[in-house]
């Protein structure tokens, strides 16, 4: 009875520390230098959101005010494809749009899954999010310009080059891309900072190794959360909000991002 008292107590801890794990997130702070730009540029990222109900929305809203961005970057996955429901997810983006309108998405995998996937994309367009699908786009913020870049998740080469090509490199360039598996064959570290996801950091983690398998990489991938230095390029993968097919995370914490670019003009 002892032995069956304490795996029942493991049980329970293990529950407790996965609902934690899945439904209190965490706030990743980055911080990046750049000669392009004259004053700091503040981006927040929100990556695989999955539809998460379990998450404070009102928390998720109230820090991201406090950072104030000067943008919002959804880089796909943001509802999933089993979900029934999307105006739950809509309703918070409309309220993050009234913190800045200036917000970019990218579609994610599970976008092009779910059935009301397309009804989705042009709602978040009637609310004001700009959707680049393979398209680019200069944002003015103040006295400074700002390239914006959002590759499909299908994307060729080709299409991340005809992209490119568009782009003035005087300009600071962010580039979106919903997975980091097709960006680390194609970038020509053209980009100063690219935004990705899909990966989720594999959602189980072990210490030291990292993640276990991942989407596209298979087992023990290299690329699966964090900052990578891809010819002179900055990569971040952000192991996103939410959870698909299983809602179990290990070392892996629910986040969001919030990157400052700090400009090195004046130092």
């Amino acid at each position: 009875m002892k032995l069956i008292g304490i795996f029942g107590l493991f049980l329970v801890g293990i529950f407790i520390y996965n609902y934690i794990q899945i439904s209190k997130f965490f706030i990743n702070k980055l911080s990046f230098q750049t000669n392009k730009l004259s004053k700091s540029l503040r981006i927040t990222q929100i990556s695989d959101y999955h539809s998460n109900n379990l998450i404070n929305k009102k928390r998720l809203l109230d820090e991201i005010s406090q950072f104030n961005p000067h943008i919002i970057a959804l880089t796909g996955d943001i509802i999933d494809s089993r979900a029934e429901e999307i105006y739950p997810t809509l309703d918070l983006i409309k309220e993050l749009t009234k913190i800045n309108s200036n917000i970019y998405f990218v579609i994610g995998n599970h976008e092009l899954r779910n059935i009301n996937g397309n009804t989705f994309i042009e709602n978040l367009k009637e609310v004001g999010v700009t959707v680049l699908d393979n398209e680019n786009t200069i944002i003015q913020i103040e006295d400074e310009k700002v390239n914006i870049c959002g590759l499909s998740f299908f994307a060729t080469k080709e299409d991340y080059e005809n992209i490119l090509a568009k782009i003035n490199k005087d300009y600071f360039t962010l580039l979106l891309s919903h997975s980091p598996n097709r960006i680390i064959r194609y970038t020509k570290g053209i980009e100063d900072l690219i935004l990705t996801g899909h990966t989720h950091g594999g959602q189980v983690r072990l210490p030291i190794i990292g993640a276990i398998v991942s989407s596209g990489q298979g087992l023990f991938p290299k690329y699966d959360k964090g900052v990578f230095n891809i010819k002179n390029t900055i990569l971040y993968i952000d192991s996103g909000l939410g959870n698909s097919l299983f809602p179990i995370r290990f070392f892996n914490r629910v986040q969001i991002c919030n990157i400052t670019i700090e400009s090195t003009k004046n130092s």
